[in-house]
């Protein structure tokens, strides 16, 4: 009787016991795939594209434009690995960028550069989608990021171009 009462206390244990060891392992490969979906700054540093600021002129006439400022930081803190932003709900997002269209300033204010912001804006409502989903794979993601900084990146260039394009004042041959 001894012997059987003993033989269950210990197969009691090696079921508990061995119930443990496959939660630690499913902990810790959950922990592996939420660490291996992180962006990171590495990474976003290894992104190829070609990243145009703005002239003087042009950071002139955006001076007082906050809602560029406002942008630009946060794609500064983008390249830094901060997605928080872009993670963020989708009406913040749109909320910021229709208040981005609509403190345009008036020297700036031309179709190409709305077309940059469409296109801008397009690219960050992806790249929230993005982020959001758990499905995703972290290339796919990393493709967002890069083509958010190729549009943020093609806007300056545009404003850029217009600006020099209005500086330069030439005149039509009669």
């Amino acid at each position: 009787m001894r012997f059987k009462l003993f033989f269950y206390c210990l197969l009691c244990i090696m079921i508990v016991s061995c119930k443990t060891d496959t939660q630690k392992v499913e902990i810790k490969s959950t922990v592996d795939e939420k660490q291996s979906k992180t962006i990171t700054k590495a990474e976003i540093e290894n992104l190829k594209y070609n990243d145009y600021g703005l002239s003087a002129d042009a950071k002139k006439a955006l001076n007082d434009w906050q809602k560029y400022q406002e942008l630009n930081t946060q794609i500064e803190y983008l390249k830094m690995g901060d997605l928080s932003f872009f993670k963020s709900d989708l009406t913040l997002i749109s909320t910021f960028i229709n208040d981005f269209r609509t403190e345009i300033p008036k020297a700036v204010s031309t179709n190409e550069i709305n077309s940059r912001i469409t296109a801008l804006e397009t690219k960050m409502l992806k790249l929230n989608s993005l982020l959001l989903l758990d499905n995703i794979p972290k290339n796919e993601q990393l493709k967002g990021l890069k083509e958010v900084f190729v549009a943020f990146s093609n806007l300056n260039l545009q404003i850029n171009k217009n600006l020099e394009f209005e500086a330069n004042n030439i005149s039509k041959p009669q």
